[in-house]
């Protein structure tokens, strides 16, 4: 049997859970050079498809991560590619939080894009697989464009692979988990 590497791990919980096709084609290339700690309060721990509910999640987490470039700068996302539902994705991505210009792996160095908004799926909606992803960035302190964030329709459909490409953003981490609806 072969040995299995972290990469090779996270890949198949991508699959397993199907954001690989949702979110990335079978030929995109996923390539995790750190991982990317997550945790909410109550060292309730973010990993690659475990369950955290709704009242779990409404407060910020703490994000923590190696930097794989020590003085590069990194973008953290949370998007939910489920909104409002996953048989029903028409307005997901929806955009959660948003973090850019974070140095050495502190993300509270950052700045808010996006403030941050706890998941929310809704009653009867099933799984929602909530999603961060790290981006190295190619230029450190970049001026990153205004998004309206303070109505819900402003989050809906967040293109972030234009958001990445437009902006020069490299995926350097992937971390997930699923959060059921309310019954």
């Amino acid at each position: 049997m072969p040995l299995l590497t972290a990469q090779d791990a996270i890949v198949a919980s991508l699959k397993q859970h199907q954001l690989i096709p949702d979110l990335w084609s079978g030929e995109e290339t996923i390539s995790s050079s750190t991982m990317l700690q997550v945790e909410y309060p109550e060292d309730l721990q973010v990993s690659f498809g475990n369950t955290l509910l709704k009242s779990q999640t409404q407060s910020c987490p703490t994000v923590q991560f190696v930097p794989p470039e020590e003085d590069a700068q990194y973008t953290l996302m949370m998007i939910d590619p489920d909104a409002p539902s996953r048989s029903n994705g028409e307005f997901g991505p929806w955009r959660h939080w948003v973090v850019v210009n974070i140095k050495a792996g502190d993300v509270a160095s950052g700045d808010a894009h996006t403030p941050y908004i706890g998941p929310g799926p809704g009653p009867n909606s099933g799984d929602h697989r909530y999603t961060f992803l790290l981006f190295k960035q190619g230029k450190p302190n970049h001026a990153f464009a205004p998004m309206a964030h303070q109505e819900k329709p402003d989050r809906r459909r967040f293109a972030f692979k234009d958001f990445a490409a437009e902006n020069d953003l490299e995926l350097v981490a992937v971390n997930f988990f699923v959060c059921p609806a309310d019954q």
